[in-house]
């Protein structure tokens, strides 16, 4: 017998062998390239000190959150339709994947010599690139969740979620001697860096192209533009669920006030040397490992609200631990560099919730065939957060990291207590099966 695919459709065990390798090698090497081009270690690194501003660097998560969230409310609808999406990943990946290899040839043509030719040139590839991949990300989990049964997408995010972070250590490595005193000047090291991003992007669309897409119904045509905002609203409207999953998203992405300062503050504040950026980033990628490795055990057996409640308390951790080493004068001696790479771990624990938590929630509360439409509301939605980086870095240049940092750490805390109205999700699946009505 074959494995039963959602959608009612029933896969070869060989297919879904293929599909579970073909999603993991994409998610494997799609995650080592975001080590490569970090919007938390390595690109506020290269834009600080491209221009020594905090305002762009604060712009670097604002214009990725809105370039990649913003657009899946339209590409959702568009998509609907669509018998087959796969292909329109791999048209958006041809497109953007390689956005970094640009950069990098652009950094070894000379375009680093002009701050405001570099800067301009980094940001439009980068930009481009986060707008391709929402497309990207709305076919992903609609073809995730028709490829790969409920009770195995947890184990799946998890173990991709792990060996990548195994893999990134060795990538957090080589970032740290690039960035040291051995390695190329600036800005050939960061040329290399964004060469060896641009070249897993691709590596990783290569993977995905082995994805065997199972069919599923779908609507004969897609919803009409004046007709999708009222449909919309009945999701709001009538799931429960969906809206406190939005509402502790939504808080918890205040963590972007600051998310893209710890790195400034440990070096210019610190002192620590600017090869910590590359340790900064092992680090992250350690939270990632252990993230992956417990949470994809705990969406599995208990649930992806449980997930997102440990990883909004990781996330808090994140400032308070930024706030002691502020107010107890700790400088660059070893082992407060050593400490406050924490900050870093928890930073890489709750980004991986983003994955296995709130998207995978998103997904599990979508009946079949309105999947692109929950998660393309759901990210739009949230992709109200844009915002926070950037009135972070104007906050940073107004105020201090004193209050930076205790305003993100207060604004958290209620994400942390707003996350525990989260609802178990297969608790209410079965009060569904029992005939009970459930109140999403």
């Amino acid at each position: 017998m074959g494995a039963q695919i959602p959608g009612g459709k029933t896969g070869s065990a060989p297919k879904v062998r293929r599909n579970v390798f073909a999603y993991m090698g994409e998610a494997t090497l799609f995650g080592i390239g975001l080590v490569f081009a970090s919007t938390t270690t390595i690109l506020p690194g290269f834009v600080s000190r491209l221009t020594g501003s905090v305002v762009f660097v604060g712009l670097i998560v604002s214009l990725t959150e809105g370039a990649w969230r913003l657009p899946q409310l339209f590409v959702a609808n568009w998509l609907a339709a669509k018998p087959r999406k796969k292909p329109y990943l791999t048209r958006a990946g041809a497109v953007a994947r390689p956005a970094y290899l640009l950069v990098a040839i652009a950094l070894w043509l000379g375009a680093a010599r002009n701050p405001a030719l570099g800067l301009t040139l980094f940001f439009l590839l980068h930009t481009m690139m986060y707008a391709a991949l929402s497309i990207d990300s709305v076919v992903w989990w609609d073809v995730f969740a028709k490829a790969i049964a409920a009770e195995r997408r947890g184990r799946i995010l998890g173990t991709s979620t792990a060996l990548r972070g195994v893999i990134s250590i060795g990538a957090g490595v080589l970032i740290a001697h690039l960035l040291s005193d051995a390695g190329p000047a600036f800005p050939g090291n960061f040329a290399v860096i964004f060469a060896l991003a641009g070249a897993c992007f691709l590596l990783s669309l290569v993977s995905w192209t082995f994805v065997v897409e199972p069919e599923e119904p779908v609507p004969h045509r897609r919803t009409p533009w004046r007709a999708y905002l009222p449909e919309l609203l009945t999701i709001l409207r009538e799931s429960r669920a969906f809206r406190q999953l939005l509402i502790v998203r939504l808080l918890a992405g205040f963590d972007g006030l600051a998310l893209g300062f710890y790195v400034l503050f440990g070096i210019r504040e610190l002192g620590l040397p600017t090869e910590m950026i590359g340790v900064f980033a092992v680090v992250q990628t350690v939270g990632g490992i252990l993230a992956g490795m417990a949470f994809g055990w705990i969406s599995e057996r208990i649930g992806n609200h449980r997930v997102i409640q440990i990883a909004t308390a990781a996330s808090l951790t994140a400032p308070l631990v930024a706030l002691f080493f502020l107010l107890a004068g700790l400088g660059a001696t070893p082992i407060g560099g050593a400490l406050y790479t924490y900050v870093f771990l928890a930073i890489g624990i709750f980004l991986n919730a983003n994955f296995i938590g709130f998207a995978n929630f998103a997904v599990e509360l979508a009946p079949p065939g309105a999947r692109a439409t929950y998660v393309g509301l759901f990210n739009t939605l949230s992709g109200l957060v844009v915002v926070w980086p950037a009135i972070g870095g104007l906050l940073l240049e107004r105020t201090s990291y004193f209050v930076l940092f205790s305003i993100t750490a207060g604004l958290l805390l209620v994400a942390h207590l707003a996350s525990w109205r989260l609802p178990a999700i297969r608790h209410l699946h079965a009060h569904e099966e029992a005939g009970k009505p459930p109140r999403l």
